[in-house]
């Protein structure tokens, strides 16, 4: 078996196995199994463990820029990958090498088929392997979904992160601030600090509830005021990651801390880790950004920052089938213009859906089948004046960057 047949193969696994009439793995126990079976790789790592609903993809990246600059090797782990499965497992931004993963792959072939491990639980477990092999410094471990019951719990951090709690995967984590909350805070450990970006009284109260039963060490985030022009972040919802981040590096790294080094690596965190999808221009005239916010408190917070661009805005939005999702058309404003359309994914939301809501709505727009289509319209309509953002799902700034590359 060469690299593209692991590849093809490990594609065809579920994303994680229907054990409990779900789509979605809500059990520790194969992973357990799993990694027993490959000599338990997470005991001889220090892991940064990130959980939250939004930001923790940034707040990884960001951590493990810091660190590099401080001359630490670094891996992460994080979910999904947009272009290459590769960008989930990367050391020092270099993604793994495409040997060790077809080995792995090959390897452990009949352990996984027989076990029924899934898509998510084989790149964890290959992560884990990778960074042991490479003897990282540091292995910043991206929580997938949740918390309490996400196969990346298994591990035994040397530090918790749960940047925030929003509205996503109601289905699987409840349909209350608080019962998310509860789920995420289950990556909270005994005994070891845990970092909360949380700001709302109520939650704060079940971090501090968890963290005092556990005798955690538990340490607010203070948000910090940041001038834009002062860290040069293209995306105003980064500076609550920045300061989640800076909280943890200087809780790990105490004395040794370097200020310039902390600032390098807040600024050039995207160049330093390869960090693609959050923010991402990819085109300069007519200006084309790309972003994967896909819950509605991630389209509040960009909707106020396109407000303010002085451009005529024009956004390509499809997005998947979820509990509460068509919410987001509800805050989109109507003196924006539109570009929906359907993603090539099994879960994406109709056209239909989408139309009905929007034209309730009153908004402008256009409709599509392809994503393709969609973004190729937005191009041939705009000019030096206009600015395209591409968003609502991972799956379709995967579509769009595919044949980007190609083009």
């Amino acid at each position: 078996m060469n690299y593209e047949e692991a590849i093809n193969w490990l594609f065809k696994i579920p994303l994680s196995f229907n054990r409990n009439n779900d789509n979605y793995n809500l059990k520790l126990e194969p992973v357990i199994k799993l990694c027993d079976h490959l000599g338990n790789p997470q005991n001889n790592l220090k892991i940064i463990h990130i959980g939250g609903t939004n930001g923790k993809g940034s707040t990884c990246h960001l951590l493990a820029s810091v660190l590099q600059e401080h001359q630490y090797n670094v891996g992460i782990f994080s979910s999904p990958h947009l272009v290459d499965v590769r960008e989930r497992v990367k050391i020092n931004g270099f993604l793994i090498e495409k040997t060790f993963f077809k080995n792995f792959i090959c390897e452990n072939l009949n352990f996984f088929t027989k076990n029924k491990i899934s898509f998510f639980e084989i790149t964890f477990a290959l992560a884990l392997c990778y960074f042991n092999k490479k003897k990282v410094d540091f292995a910043v471990i991206e929580v997938g979904l949740g918390g309490r019951l996400d196969a990346t719990n298994i591990c035994n951090p040397i530090l918790s992160c749960i940047t925030n709690i929003g509205y996503d995967h109601k289905k699987f984590l409840g349909n209350s601030l608080k019962q998310i909350a509860n789920e995420k805070s289950g990556i909270i450990k005994r005994n070891i600090p845990v970092v909360i970006g949380e700001k709302k009284p109520s939650l704060k109260k079940i971090f501090i509830k968890f963290s005092k039963k556990l005798n955690a060490p538990l340490h607010f985030v203070n948000s910090t005021q940041y001038k834009k022009n002062d860290l040069k972040l293209d995306a105003d919802y980064q500076f609550n990651n920045v300061s989640t981040a800076k909280k943890i590096i200087k809780l790990i790294l105490r004395e040794k801390l370097d200020l310039n080094k902390l600032n390098n690596g807040l600024i050039n965190f995207k160049s330093n880790t390869s960090f693609i999808g959050r923010w991402q221009k990819i085109k300069i005239n007519p200006e084309v950004i790309l972003d994967t916010a896909h819950n509605i408190d991630a389209f509040k917070i960009i909707i106020k920052q396109l407000k303010k661009i002085p451009k005529n805005i024009k956004i390509v939005f499809g997005t998947l089938e979820k509990k509460d999702q068509l919410k987001i058309i509800d805050v989109l404003p109507s003196n924006f213009f539109y570009y929906f359309c359907e993603i090539n994914n099994p879960r994406s939301m109709s056209l239909n859906k989408i139309i009905k809501r929007a034209t309730k709505n009153k908004l402008k727009f256009n409709a599509f089948n392809l994503a393709s289509n969609a973004y190729r319209q937005a191009l041939f309509d705009s000019d030096s004046n206009s600015f395209i953002l591409v968003t609502g799902s991972n799956y379709l700034l995967s579509e769009i960057l595919k044949n980007n590359e190609k083009n």
